[in-house]
C-alpha cells in the first residue's frame, strides 16, 4: 500500500475521506495525492489546464489550486508526503484512469451520493468509482478520527471467482492485525444450507491461508440488509464486499451489492474489482476457468 489517490470536491464528505487517508498513509508509509476534478462542458477547444484558464477561468482554478497547497500542508499530513493535481472532464472517468495510469493502490473517497430518481438515473460519483476503478475504494461517510480497523466483515458467496483481488484485502488486514468475519447472507430467493455455506468458506478460508479469521451465516431479506445489519449487530469497523463492476445494461437491471452497501452504510465500506469468470465449453459443457 504505497500510493493513496484521494479526490476531493471540498466538502466535509471529502475532508472525512482525507482524514482516513492521512491514518493509512501514516500506518502504511504512503504517499497520498489529492486530486480534484473539475467538471465542464464538453468543449471540443479544452483539451488541458492552458486552454481552461484561457476561457476565463483562471480565477476559478487559481482558487482550487490554493485549496489543495493548504490541505497537504496543513498540520495533520505533516509527517507523510501529499501531493496535488487538478485536472477536468467527467470525475469517476478522470479517477479511474488516473488510478490505472499512475498505479495506485488504493482510491479513499468520501459519499453523499444522490438519493430518488436522482440517484437511480445518474449515481453518484462514488458509485461510479466503485464500478470503474482498477484497484481498492474505500469509502467514507462518517468523521473518522483515526482510521485503525481491528474488526473487517467481509461479504460475499464465496464462489472461487470472489479470490480475484483478495489478496488487496489481506494487505488491509494485515496492515492493522485485524479479524476477517467472513460473512454469507442466506434470503429466500438465494438459499443455500449451513453445512454447504460453511464448507465452501472454510474451503475459501483454507485457498486464501486465512489465520486470524471467523465464519458466519446470517439470514435476512436481502444480501444488502444481512451484511449492513451484521456488521452493525458486532459493531465492524470497516465493511468489505467485492464488485464485479458491471456497467451498463446489466448493471441497471442486476445493480450492484458493493455499490448499495457503500451508498447506505455508516461505517467505512471498502470495495475490490472481481476478474470476471471465463466460461469455456467443451464436450462435456461448460465449465469455470
Amino acid at each position: 500500500m504505497k500510493k493513496i489517490l484521494v479526490p476531493t470536491d471540498f466538502s466535509d464528505h471529502a475532508s472525512y475521506a482525507f482524514e482516513a487517508a492521512v491514518s493509512i498513509a501514516r500506518k502504511g508509509d504512503a504517499e497520498l495525492h489529492l486530486y480534484h476534478v473539475i467538471e465542464v462542458p464538453d468543449y471540443p477547444e479544452i483539451t488541458d489546464i492552458i486552454a481552461y484558464r484561457a476561457l476565463g477561468s483562471t480565477n476559478v482554478l487559481e482558487e482550487i489550486e490554493k485549496k489543495l497547497a493548504q490541505t497537504s500542508e496543513c498540520d495533520l499530513c505533516s509527517d507523510i508526503k501529499v501531493t496535488y493535481s487538478v485536472d477536468f472532464d467527467t470525475p469517476y472517468e478522470k479517477i479511474s484512469r488516473k488510478a490505472l495510469d499512475e498505479q495506485f493502490d488504493l482510491i479513499v473517497i468520501g459519499s453523499h451520493g444522490k438519493q430518488g430518481i436522482n440517484r437511480i438515473l445518474v449515481g453518484s460519483t462514488t458509485e461510479k468509482v466503485i464500478r470503474h476503478s482498477p484497484c481498492l475504494v474505500l469509502t467514507v461517510k462518517e468523521p473518522v478520527s483515526y482510521f485503525s480497523p481491528s474488526n473487517i466483515v467481509f461479504g460475499s458467496n464465496f464462489y472461487g471467482e470472489i479470490a480475484e483481488g483478495f489478496a488487496a484485502l489481506q494487505d488491509i488486514a494485515a496492515l492493522y492485525d485485524a479479524t476477517l468475519h467472513l460473512l454469507k447472507v442466506n434470503t429466500r430467493s438465494h438459499f443455500e444450507t449451513s453445512r454447504y455455506s460453511r464448507q465452501l468458506m472454510e474451503r475459501f478460508a483454507e485457498g486464501q491461508q486465512l489465520s486470524n479469521y471467523t465464519i458466519n451465516i446470517y439470514n435476512d431479506d436481502s444480501e444488502e440488509e444481512g451484511i449492513l445489519h451484521f456488521a452493525r449487530d458486532m459493531q465492524a469497523d470497516l465493511i468489505c464486499v467485492p464488485t464485479h463492476g458491471k456497467t451498463g445494461l446489466s448493471h441497471l437491471i442486476g445493480g450492484s451489492i458493493a455499490e448499495s452497501v457503500s451508498e447506505h452504510a455508516y461505517r467505512p465500506v471498502l470495495t475490490y474489482k472481481i476478474k470476471p469468470v471465463k466460461i469455456e465449453y467443451g464436450v462435456i459443457g461448460p465449465f469455470r476457468k
